[in-house]
């Protein structure tokens, strides 16, 4: 019986979010099909095998784990570890070093995706369709030149725009601002999380729409899912603590809409070199579709969304896990 490894927690902004996806992958996990072992990744730096999540809130010194002794536990790693240091490359190639295979995309890919403005760059050099964008670089432009871009975004763009860090996920130091006043703000709140920093034109009357993708050579797209806001922004509270977002899937479009979400979701996907899962994010204004981000981690918890596409692609939970864990390499 294989051994599989599920991560979770992690050094970054998401770990609480972690956290709840590996609760639910043990509450579904097949135990007939493999064993389950728990990899907490603590705030701490250091990994710990835990005998039941209960453990998270006080693992042992004796738990930890030596990444040199991961072999002697499990076979295969199942990534739940969203946002920094898990979803962009740093944890699969801790994994790569010691030959574990492990579920979802590897380095090249993860840190690609996990980089908004990189992403974004990328896509825009293949004409993918993008609402209007700035990048503020804290890294590479000095006060001068930030000053010049945020006049730039300021003329060009119009209100409501979006300040978020590059790196960063579950909406976690994502502002709209709709005076511009309130600009500065926003984006000393995005750079608490990432040195660059993205201003995005806002959409009216926004449909968020997203798709999950599944697979490494061949590819499954689900159907378009779409999320009813119960505010017009969807930020980290409105995700896992208020409970006020709706989840329509199938979403209500056209059949030319569907088909054209699913190609783009489609050829996103193969451009970013992704494999075994990710969930790719769209805007929909009036008919146009353009393209808003991608997750290669997508949350595992009970609102989310990418299990909930796949059930409607006729996969259980259970036999979902199983998918993910057949397609890591």
């Amino acid at each position: 019986m294989k051994k599989i490894a599920l991560f979770f927690g992690g050094l970054g902004n998401e770990a609480e979010v972690s956290i709840i996806s590996a609760q639910n992958i043990v509450n579904n996990f097949d135990y007939k099909r493999q064993r389950l072992v728990l990899i907490y990744w603590h705030q701490d730096g250091y990994f710990y095998k835990l005998s039941k999540m209960e453990q998270v809130k006080s693992p042992q010194v004796s738990q930890r784990l030596d990444v040199s002794s991961f072999k002697k536990y499990f076979n295969l790693a199942l990534l739940m570890t969203h946002g920094r240091f898990g979803e962009d490359g740093v944890l699969q190639g801790v994994l790569e070093s010691q030959k574990i295979p492990y579920s979802g995309c590897g380095v090249l890919s993860s840190a690609l995706c996990m980089d908004k403005a990189v992403f974004k760059l990328l896509m825009t050099g293949q004409k993918i369709p993008q609402v209007p964008y700035f990048l503020l670089d804290f890294g590479r432009n000095n006060s001068k030149e930030r000053e010049v871009i945020i006049d730039q975004s300021k003329k060009q763009l119009t209100l409501p725009v979006f300040v978020k860090p590059a790196n960063s996920g579950s909406s976690v130091g994502i502002s709209k601002v709709d005076k511009w006043n309130k600009l500065a703000s926003a984006i000393k709140l995005a750079r608490r999380h990432d040195t660059k920093i993205l201003i995005e034109q806002g959409v009216k009357n926004v449909r968020e729409i997203e798709v999950a993708v599944l697979g490494n050579e061949k590819l499954e797209v689900s159907l378009p899912g779409e999320l009813g806001l119960g505010q017009s922004f969807y930020d980290y509270d409105e995700k896992y603590k208020k409970g006020r977002t709706e989840m329509m899937i199938p979403a209500p479009l056209s059949h030319q809409q569907i088909i054209k979400i699913q190609a783009l979701a489609k050829q996103i996907y193969i451009l970013a070199d992704c494999r075994g899962f990710a969930r790719i994010d769209f805007f929909i204004e009036d008919k146009e579709i353009y393209l808003n981000e991608i997750n290669t981690l997508p949350g595992f918890t009970d609102i989310s969304m990418y299990p909930q596409l796949m059930m409607n692609n006729g996969y259980s939970y259970t036999g979902l896990i199983n998918k993910l864990i057949d397609l890591a390499v």
